[in-house]
């Protein structure tokens, strides 16, 4: 379901209950305005609940609850679709080097902010239809789809300047932090883990070698 209407579905039924109660009101007065008026405004309430409860359950099983990203199963299930389709794509797989660390000096609660903040970073250097989702822990990914190699390169690079330039605030300290991101790119149709797994491997790569922090797959045969 579309997030767009999902964040519209407490107005939608709203205004519809609105219209039938408006109907009810014009058509039939005869029951009187004492009973009509206080079921339109006890309707109207419960619809606004019912649709707040709705988005609520939308985001609960969407929505990473500590970044506001993507989780990984909503990640999988809009990656899946689009995957299908015959045009490039590409994936970054991205981790936050030595994370451990933050936790360990800090506090689990500094590492927290650090994530909200880095989740921040990625929506901010992604655009709209890119899918920024959090797998777990200290790694992200992100999905493009209609992007060639040469151009989740360049967002690659943004990203990674963007970070480098942030200096991280928790409580009552600071601190900087580096990445790692990983690249696979494909114009075939292909199985979403298969793709996670070039993504990985690219990833692994980038960590290996530390002195390259962005590291490539390119898929050169359809694997679906």
């Amino acid at each position: 379901m579309k997030e767009w209407f999902i964040k519209l579905v407490p107005f939608v039924l709203l205004a519809v209950s609105a219209g039938i109660w408006l109907a009810a009101f014009l058509f039939y007065t005869r029951i009187g305005y004492m009973i009509l008026v206080p079921c339109i405004i006890g309707q109207l309430l419960l619809s606004l609940y019912c649709g707040i409860i709705i988005q609520r359950f939308y985001w609960q099983a969407n929505i990473d609850s500590l970044t506001g990203v993507y989780n990984r199963r909503c990640f999988f299930l809009k990656m899946s679709g689009i995957l299908k389709m015959k045009f490039p794509v590409s994936l970054m797989m991205i981790d936050i080097d030595n994370f451990k660390r933050i936790n360990d000096t800090y506090g689990h609660s500094a590492g927290d902010e650090v994530l909200k903040q880095f989740a921040e970073i990625l929506k901010g250097n992604t655009r709209s239809t890119d899918i920024v989702a959090r797998l777990g822990g200290e790694e992200f990914v992100v999905f493009l789809p209609q992007t060639c190699c040469e151009n989740v390169f360049k967002m690659a690079e943004r990203i990674k300047q963007a970070i480098e330039a942030k200096t991280f605030i928790f409580g009552s300290g600071t601190d900087k932090i580096t990445i790692s991101i990983g690249i696979a790119t494909t114009i075939f149709p292909i199985n979403p883990d298969c793709f996670l797994k070039y993504a990985d491997k690219a990833l692994y790569k980038a960590k290996e070698t530390k002195s390259a922090v962005i590291a490539y797959e390119q898929l050169e045969v359809a694997t679906a």
